[in-house]
């Protein structure tokens, strides 16, 4: 289903994208703040990587754009059942009960989803519980809508329901500049990068655009360690919220515009790599826990 795809659009540069997903796939994010952080941290690392019924895929982060510390493990099981039987074991409730812990979990339908990579290779995500194959489908307004086979039948808006709304939409989307030489680094790092960090900030501090929460993530090394790459985590009313302010909203099209430019600058040839994966969850896919508040729990 490819209704806004322009008659006769061809794509200029390679994508990829997710295929064959988990009929269900749970995604958890797991925030620790506060004084016992340290602390915290430690117990979710051992319930989630020992055990039974652990992610089948498991990353960590910090947050960068919040003013105190937060540590965030992101958890991806490709069965709804072993995310259940995980969160039922007593020492991964002992850990969720500790201060300063919180959990926003999403457990996500294969028609739910949809992804975009501009490489074939490795990078964080649902995709490491998935193959990756060439698209067509994209480098046009409304492709990302297009490529979530849900779309075909609904309009995916915003919907009242208990105790969440129906079609929340979540993205994380991410960039990764570890292959990039010393040109692309600096590029990136004085043209584009400052115009991502500016959007983040501007839909943290403006909800009427429909965004809930903005978050910069650091990524890292199960260990904690920095690697060199970011992503955008992202929480949205409904899909045609995120849909807007990417393709309307000044902040937006700083990043788009500044992204071409180094683009053209490299003569096309860039090494940074550059993914997403947007889900728009139905009535009672998304569950809060924990001890914190989630931005979630307004609505």
């Amino acid at each position: 289903m490819t209704r806004n795809r322009p008659k006769g659009h061809t794509p200029q540069a390679p994508a990829w994208t997710a295929v064959s997903l988990p009929e269900a796939t749970v995604y958890s994010m797991l925030f620790t703040r506060g004084p016992d952080a340290t602390s915290a941290v430690g117990e979710l690392r051992r319930v989630l990587t020992s055990g039974d019924d652990t992610p089948s895929h498991l990353e960590r982060a910090r947050v960068a754009n919040d003013n105190d510390p937060v540590a965030v493990f992101l958890g991806y099981w490709d069965e709804a059942g072993a995310y259940q039987r995980w969160q039922e074991r007593a020492d991964v409730r002992a850990s969720l009960s500790l201060p300063g812990v919180l959990e926003e979990a999403a457990t996500i339908p294969a028609d739910r989803w949809e992804t975009l990579h501009s490489t074939a290779e490795e990078t964080p995500g649902v995709r490491n519980l998935s193959p990756a194959e060439p698209t067509e489908v994209h480098e046009y307004w409304g492709a990302a809508r297009d490529r979530i086979p849900a779309s075909a039948d609904s309009d995916l808006a915003s919907e009242p329901a208990a105790p969440l709304p129906a079609n929340l939409c979540l993205i994380r989307s991410g960039q990764i500049w570890q292959y990039c030489e010393d040109k692309e680094r600096r590029l990136y790092f004085e043209e584009v990068a400052p115009h991502l960090t500016a959007g983040i900030k501007y839909l943290a501090e403006n909800p009427y655009t429909g965004c809930i929460s903005s978050r910069l993530l650091q990524e890292q090394t199960l260990d904690g360690e920095d690697l060199e790459s970011t992503s955008f985590v992202g929480w949205f009313r409904d899909l045609a919220s995120l849909e807007k302010w990417s393709r309307s909203h000044p902040t937006h099209l700083a990043i788009f515009e500044s992204f071409l430019e180094m683009v053209g600058e490299l003569g096309g040839q860039i090494q940074l790599r550059l993914w997403h994966e947007v889900s728009v969850l139905p009535a009672g896919a998304v569950s809060l826990g924990g001890t914190d508040r989630s931005p979630l729990a307004a609505l």
